[in-house]
């Protein structure tokens, strides 16, 4: 019994870093994950689902691209910002 808090310990210290980045968000510097960014989105366009999600710098703004596919236009892109969470519309790369 005396062994398990220092595995504990242990495995705190050598699997903490691996949690600390996602393979999405490789810099670590997104407030928002990719999951809530697609409930996000999702909450504004019931019924449509994500068929495509990235984070990628969109005028010099940090974003989660969205593609949201719904029953009545097809697709739609879509752009929440890592940063607070805020959803735009359709966007453009610049």
């Amino acid at each position: 019994m005396r062994s398990l808090p220092l595995v504990v310990v242990l495995s705190f210290l050598v699997f903490a870093p691996l949690r600390a980045e996602s393979p999405l968000d490789p810099k670590g510097k997104a407030k928002i994950t990719k999951n809530e960014a697609e409930h996000i989105a999702l909450r504004k366009y019931p019924g449509a689902r994500v068929s495509a999600a990235k984070l990628e710098t969109v005028q010099g703004h940090l974003v989660w691209s969205l593609v949201l596919a719904t029953t009545k236009d097809g697709t739609k892109p879509v752009a929440v910002d890592a940063m607070t969470g805020r959803m735009a519309g359709a966007h453009e790369k610049n």
